[in-house]
C-alpha cells in the first residue's frame, strides 16, 4: 500500500488527539445519504510482485492464488527499476507474464505506468537514473530535471508500444495520485504541467477502445483540505476515469491512535461520485482499505491481528462504496491476504471471495 498523507494526517489529528484519549471520537461513521446497500459492478485489487518480495512469496505462485479468488479486474504496476534496468535496455518478461496469465483467466487489466507507480516508495526510479540525476526531497517537481522528464516520457512510451496489444488490457493508469504532495513519496512530487504532457503522450499511444485512469485522495477525517478538490477536478478534466483512495482507519503519526472519517468525509466522497457521474466519468475507488496500516511499519507483519483492518470492515466498506454508486473497487492488500492464508489465517481469504462471487448483486 502506499502508505497515505502522513504529513496531513499528523496535522489533522494532533487536534483530535484529546478526543480520542478520552473516547469522545466517533468511529468509522458512515454516511447517511447513500442508496440500499449493494456490491459494486466490478470488484478486484492491485497487485504487487514488489510487495510480493517485501513478504517474501513467490510472485507467480501468489498471482496464480489471487487470481483464483475471481476478480473482475486487475490493476498491475509498471516498476521502471525492473523494467529499465540499463540505460534503453527494457525486461517486460515479469510485465508479460502477468498480463498473459490475465487473458487466459478472462480478467481485464488496468496498468499503472510513470515514474510513482503503487507501493513504498512510490518512486521505482532504476539505480543509473538516480546516480545521474537528483531524485531526492525538493521543493521543486521532481520533473524540474529536463533530463528525468524526458527519460519518464520515453519510458512510457516504451511500456506502452509493448504492451498495448495485450488483450487483457482495459485501462491505463498514469502516474499514482499525480497532483498530491504526500510524506511517503519523500518529498518528491510532479508538476501539474508535466502530467498533462504525459496524458498527451499516453492518449496519443493507446488503441481505441483503452481508457485512462488519474488517481487522487481524500484527507482523514473530515476532507476539508483545498488540495483535494484541485486534485480531483484536473483528474475529472483529464481521465476516463477517477479512482479515489479510502482508508478508513489509519495511524495519527506514529502515535498508537487512528483518525477516522467523519460524516463530512462521506459527503465529499458522495460528492465526487455524483460530479463524474454528471461528467459521464467512471467513478472508481482505485484502493480500498484491506490491509492493516500501522505506525512504523512498511508491512503489519509481527502480529496477526492489528486494529487498523480486519475483514468485517472491509467488506462493510464495500458495500457502502458500492451504494454510493462507485462501479470498480480495488481492493487493497491482497498479498496480506495470501500471507494471512499461509498462517493458517483464512478469513480475510474467505471475505475476498464471499464478495467476489456476490459483485454487482444487491444484498
Amino acid at each position: 500500500m502506499s502508505r497515505k498523507q502522513f504529513t496531513r494526517l499528523l496535522m489533522s489529528g494532533l487536534g483530535f488527539l484529546a478526543a480520542l484519549k478520552s473516547g469522545m471520537a466517533q468511529a468509522n461513521q458512515q454516511p447517511k445519504a447513500i442508496n440500499r446497500p449493494q456490491r459494486p459492478q466490478f470488484i478486484g485489487t492491485t497487485f504487487s510482485q514488489l510487495q510480493c518480495a517485501y513478504i517474501g512469496l513467490d510472485y507467480r505462485q501468489a498471482f496464480r492464488q489471487i487470481c483464483d479468488l475471481g476478480f473482475q479486474r486487475l490493476r498491475l504496476c509498471c516498476y521502471w527499476n525492473q523494467i529499465e534496468p540499463q540505460p534503453q535496455q527494457f525486461d517486460f518478461s515479469t510485465l508479460d507474464w502477468l498480463l498473459e496469465e490475465c487473458d487466459r483467466r478472462n480478467i481485464q487489466v488496468v496498468l499503472a505506468v510513470g515514474m510513482k507507480v503503487p507501493r513504498w516508495p512510490e518512486f521505482h526510479f532504476p539505480d543509473w537514473l538516480a546516480a545521474r540525476y537528483p531524485t531526492g526531497a525538493s521543493p521543486d517537481p521532481i520533473d524540474r530535471t529536463p533530463a528525468i522528464a524526458d527519460l519518464t516520457l520515453n519510458f512510457i512510451q516504451q511500456v506502452v508500444s509493448h504492451t498495448r496489444q495485450a488483450p487483457a488490457l482495459g485501462y491505463w493508469q498514469l502516474e499514482n495520485e499525480p497532483f498530491t504532495h504526500l510524506e511517503i513519496a519523500g518529498g518528491r512530487f510532479l508538476s501539474p504541467d508535466f502530467v498533462e504532457r504525459e496524458v498527451a503522450l499516453l492518449r496519443s499511444l493507446m488503441l481505441p477502445g483503452q481508457k485512462l485512469l488519474l488517481t487522487t485522495a481524500l484527507t482523514l477525517p473530515a476532507a476539508q483540505d483545498a488540495a483535494d478538490d484541485r486534485a480531483f477536478a484536473t483528474s475529472l478534466r483529464l481521465a476516463d476515469a477517477v479512482g479515489v483512495n479510502v482508508y478508513t482507519r489509519v495511524p495519527i503519526g506514529h502515535s498508537a491512535f487512528y483518525l477516522e472519517p467523519q460524516p463530512a468525509f462521506w459527503a465529499k466522497l458522495q460528492s465526487w461520485q455524483q460530479a463524474l457521474l454528471a461528467a459521464d466519468r467512471e467513478a472508481w475507488i482505485a484502493e480500498a482499505q484491506a490491509e492493516p496500516w500501522e505506525p512504523n511499519q512498511l508491512v503489519a507483519m509481527q502480529k496477526l491481528d492489528y486494529p487498523s483492518a480486519s475483514p468485517l470492515r472491509a467488506e462493510n466498506l464495500v458495500t457502502t462504496l458500492g451504494g454510493m454508486g462507485y462501479g470498480t473497487v480495488l481492493l487493497w492488500g491482497c498479498e496480506y491476504w495470501l500471507w494471512q492464508k499461509h498462517q493458517g489465517r483464512n478469513l480475510w481469504w474467505w471475505t475476498v471471495k464471499r464478495l467476489t462471487a456476490l459483485s454487482g448483486i444487491d444484498q
